[in-house]
């Protein structure tokens, strides 16, 4: 079980402002964002690449260890973020000062604060008078063994982050069952994530039940990610995510009992997941959507990357040196891909159905 744990836990241990505001302004339209513009814009309501640039600030405000410090400018703090109230009082949630987040606070005498979301409003109504409200989930903050989070991750990801491609896209010996034996322990203690998340978003309901034309986005950055595509499956409300893991076992095998209403089978809600192209991360388990690939000029696929760059790298999407990554990326559209989820599954994905296939 030791050498399976440190394994696992490398596998997915988590971890200019004049011209990105020349370019938001632009008027110009390429080629390459009109093909991203029709579909994102009409599915999600959100306005691009605006959008996708102000949820990566928003998913850039949790404290975090891997924040670097610059002196930089930054169009987060200048710009993007005074457009949003975070909201930090919703009757029956607590808001921890510390993480600046809402919090499940499963275990507060053992420390254990359990599932983080931060809430947003948008302080302009769109021209449709929608108020639209950013649940934006953290990312997995914490990697040590011991903690909450590496757990959680390692009950879901066990299989899918153990694959050998080398040898099938088999799954290490046992990963499974190890993996299984972890995610029943946390159900029996009320430690999994999921269930946490589904009633921290009914209680955010509540809060806006009395108002009308609300529209609700679900976003985060990774693991952060991975949880707002599951509270949009089970919602119907759009998940817009970076770097996010996939999510198809643990909707369809670990989590079927949540899904078994036909309805939520059948009802598959706008997700786009905005990825680098040799990030790893996306790779864990299978994607669901709409996935959109950066793919630097002249790249090549075939460097090695070690395991402290590709970490460096799927960071860097929302925690880079100033600003979130991603945000240079977005000013090169002719170096994205969107395409659907299966595209990518087929050569990277790392589901039950993938590695049997």
């Amino acid at each position: 079980m030791t050498s399976y744990s440190s394994h696992l836990s490398h596998k997915i241990k988590y971890f200019f402002t004049a011209t990105v505001a020349a370019f938001l302004t632009s008027k110009c339209v390429s080629a390459h964002e009109q093909k991203l513009l029709p579909t994102y814009e009409s599915e999600t309501g959100l306005k691009f690449p605006e959008s996708i640039i102000d949820l990566a600030c928003l998913s850039n405000t949790f404290p975090s260890k891997f924040k670097q410090q610059s002196d930089t400018p930054n169009i987060c703090t200048n710009t993007t973020l005074n457009n949003y109230t975070e909201i930090k009082q919703i009757n029956g949630l607590i808001y921890d000062d510390s993480d600046q987040s809402f919090i499940s606070n499963t275990y507060p005498s053992l420390g254990i604060k359990g599932f983080h979301l931060k809430v947003f409003e948008k302080k302009e109504l769109d021209e449709n008078k929608n108020q639209y409200v950013f649940i934006i989930v953290r990312h997995q903050e914490h990697d040590s063994m011991l903690t909450d989070e590496m757990n959680e991750m390692m009950s879901l990801f066990g299989p899918a982050a153990t694959v050998d491609r080398q040898q099938g896209n088999k799954e290490v010996f046992g990963a499974s069952a190890a993996a299984s034996m972890i995610r029943f322990v946390r159900q029996q203690l009320g430690l999994d994530y999921i269930p946490q998340a589904i009633a921290l978003f009914n209680r955010i309901q509540s809060h806006y039940k009395e108002k009308e034309n609300i529209k609700y986005v679900f976003s985060g950055f990774s693991s952060g990610g991975l949880y707002a595509i599951v509270l949009a499956l089970y919602f119907n409300w759009p998940a817009i995510t970076f770097s996010a893991t996939g999510v198809e076992d643990i909707v369809n095998i670990y989590y079927s009992d949540l899904f078994a209403d036909k309805n939520k089978q059948l009802k598959i809600p706008p997700i786009f997941n905005f990825v680098h192209v040799l990030d790893p991360i996306p790779q864990l388990d299978c994607q669901l959507g709409t996935l959109c690939l950066y793919e630097p000029e002249n790249l090549n696929q075939d460097q090695q990357l070690n395991k402290h760059d590709l970490e460096l790298l799927h960071l860097s999407t929302i925690f880079g040196q100033s600003d979130p990554e991603i945000i240079q990326w977005l000013q090169q559209l002719k170096q994205w891909t969107c395409s659907t989820a299966d595209n990518y599954n087929l050569k990277y994905g790392s589901c039950k159905r993938e590695r049997l296939r």
